[in-house]
């Protein structure tokens, strides 16, 4: 129940359209009516591969533990997307104020009467999954960009890019993304984007950029965006793609649609757009 993926080292960081993290902080708590909102301190990353055939059983089953969330009043929202691009996949992201609010979290499972409806829901979502992952990760703000950019509940899609860097590269990568950072500004982009490095649940140094997208549009201003990046670093543009083989042991880069059914969301967020996270609800009301 929950998961996820990652785009190229430079266009990544500066290219990216809006962020999800930050839409994902949104939903942090009883502040998530706030428009803009610092990222939250820890993220949660639970990536699921589902088997073929299986996705709209899975779906349904993820629907009701999104359900049993609601019923039981989580305080922890999480934001749900499935694969565009890449493996059959579920992506969860699910936000923290800090690791003392995962172990919390964590005790509110073992109560006997939620720990019983989990342990249930989690039987039925296993038939659907080959094999899933839970990842944890610290928000880097040194490494993102405008992360207050963002409407939560108009996001539809996001790109989601995973950096592996090299061991001992890591202060390169992170050298480079200040560059990069820095011809954002000075290209004057609007498109932000929210770094996290994971910290538990893989080998390695790993780092995701999460970018939120209203619309599959803002796509086909890519080739614009790269060249605006471009000219304001310079030289060094083409310095850096030329050196990332150097720096990283891979790079990948999916694309991701936003359940809202599978997502569990701050009532503010839902209110805000109520044809998109409740449909069923909304669509009952116009034909009374």
């Amino acid at each position: 129940m929950r998961k996820l993926f990652l785009t190229i080292f430079v266009a990544a960081i500066c290219l990216a359209p809006a962020s999800i993290p930050n839409a994902i902080a949104q939903e942090a708590g009883t502040q998530a009516a706030a428009q803009h909102h610092e990222p939250p301190a820890v993220l949660e990353i639970v990536r699921e591969s589902i088997k073929e055939g299986h996705t709209a059983a899975h779906e349904k089953v993820e629907t009701d533990w999104a359900a049993a969330f609601r019923k039981h009043s989580f305080p922890n929202y999480q934001f749900a997307l499935t694969s565009m691009t890449g493996p059959s996949e579920a992506l969860f992201l699910v936000t923290f104020p800090s690791f003392a609010g995962v172990e919390e979290s964590a005790q509110t499972f073992q109560k006997p009467d939620i720990k019983t409806e989990m342990e249930m829901l989690d039987t039925r979502d296993g038939e659907h999954r080959t094999i899933s992952r839970t990842m944890y990760a610290v928000y880097r703000k040194d490494m993102s960009y405008r992360p207050d950019l963002v409407n939560v509940a108009k996001t539809r899609y996001v790109g989601v890019t995973i950096f592996r860097p090299k061991l001992g590269h890591m202060q390169d990568f992170e050298e480079g993304s200040k560059k990069f950072l820095a011809a954002d500004e000075k290209a004057g982009l609007k498109t932000p984007s929210v770094a996290y490095q994971v910290v538990g649940g893989v080998s390695g140094d790993m780092v995701i950029f999460l970018e939120p997208m209203e619309s599959l549009k803002q796509l086909d201003d890519y080739p614009a965006r790269e060249k605006a990046v471009a000219e304001a670093m310079g030289d060094d543009y083409q310095k850096m793609m030329k050196g990332a083989g150097d720096v990283f042991t891979s790079i990948e880069y999916n694309l991701y649609a936003v359940n809202p059914g599978m997502s569990y969301v701050s009532k503010e967020t839902e209110d805000a757009d109520p044809a998109f996270w409740r449909p069923t609800a909304t669509s009952a009301k116009a034909s009374q």
